[in-house]
């Protein structure tokens, strides 16, 4: 069993899931992986406006992928927060019957994260469990974390994320297709996202938009709440008729100066699935 909060399941996340994966083969065990809602901070530093790079949803759809067979999905409350280290293991390592854990070097758990790495090192000796510690995965000498990917996406230098993320980061969001917006260089389409995604900061950026059938490139103008909703344009939003609904994926790629978004909007090249 796999244990840490995982938010965006980025490179590091990736590596801990892998090398669980491989024991669970070579020891012939589920892989199963073990994570948290919501985040801790959100309930001991009370941080309510707390966004994610993977909401829940979309967590458990890239777990789901990289193979894990069950996955735990613990409610963090203040109870839970309070447990003793010791509690922790005997109700969610022993009670679930998990014969060998993977964690970070810096995993910490139990009331004021008394648990740490060594402790479930130590306590593995006297109990049906092993411990496997991964090490801390760097890129450009800086550990690839959460908390780092998070500040690069809000920073607007989405074109970095996928040297910690592996990937382009996404989001997705509901196209209101009624909600058009005119503007001196075409038109814009609001787009609302439920899911407490974190966002890059204003600007217009260059993204790549996909339903369920097709792929496009387009732009994503950023203004902050102070405006209301975010609005997007491409091929696929120009497509859509009044009143249509549609769930979109949007992938950032890179952010765009203010003053090239006729230039851009002129160049929207469709590329199919």
């Amino acid at each position: 069993m796999a244990l840490g909060f995982f938010d965006g399941v980025h490179l590091g996340h990736q590596s801990l899931l892998m090398q669980t994966k491989k024991i669970a083969e070579k020891k012939n065990l589920k892989f199963t992986a073990m994570t948290f809602d919501p985040h801790p901070n959100e309930v001991i530093k009370l941080e309510k406006d707390l966004r994610y790079l993977t909401p829940l949803a979309l967590k458990i759809e890239r777990m789901t992928a990289i193979g894990v067979d069950k996955l735990f999905v613990i409610k963090f409350n203040s109870s839970f927060a309070s447990l003793q280290p010791s509690d922790f293991i005997n109700q969610y390592v022993i009670g679930l019957q998990a014969k060998h854990l993977v964690v970070g070097f810096d995993f910490t758990f139990g009331n004021k994260a008394q648990g740490t790495v060594d402790y479930l090192q130590k306590v593995s000796k006297n109990n049906p469990f092993d411990v496997t510690v991964i090490s801390k995965q760097v890129h450009n000498d800086e550990k690839i974390s959460s908390t780092l990917i998070r500040k690069i996406v809000t920073d607007g230098d989405v074109h970095l994320v996928p040297y910690y993320l592996g990937h382009h980061f996404e989001i997705k969001g509901i196209v209101y297709s009624s909600n058009r917006h005119k503007h001196e260089n075409g038109e814009n389409v609001g787009i609302h996202i439920e899911n407490k995604y974190i966002l890059p900061k204003p600007g217009v950026y260059s993204v790549e938009i996909k339903n369920e059938n097709k792929t496009c490139q387009g732009l994503f103008i950023r203004y902050g709440s102070s405006k209301g909703n975010d609005e997007i344009s491409g091929q696929i939003t120009e497509g859509l008729k009044g009143g249509v609904v549609e769930e979109l994926t949007v992938k950032f790629l890179k952010q765009l100066p203010f003053e090239s978004l006729s230039q851009y909007r002129s160049n929207f090249k469709e590329v199919t699935n």
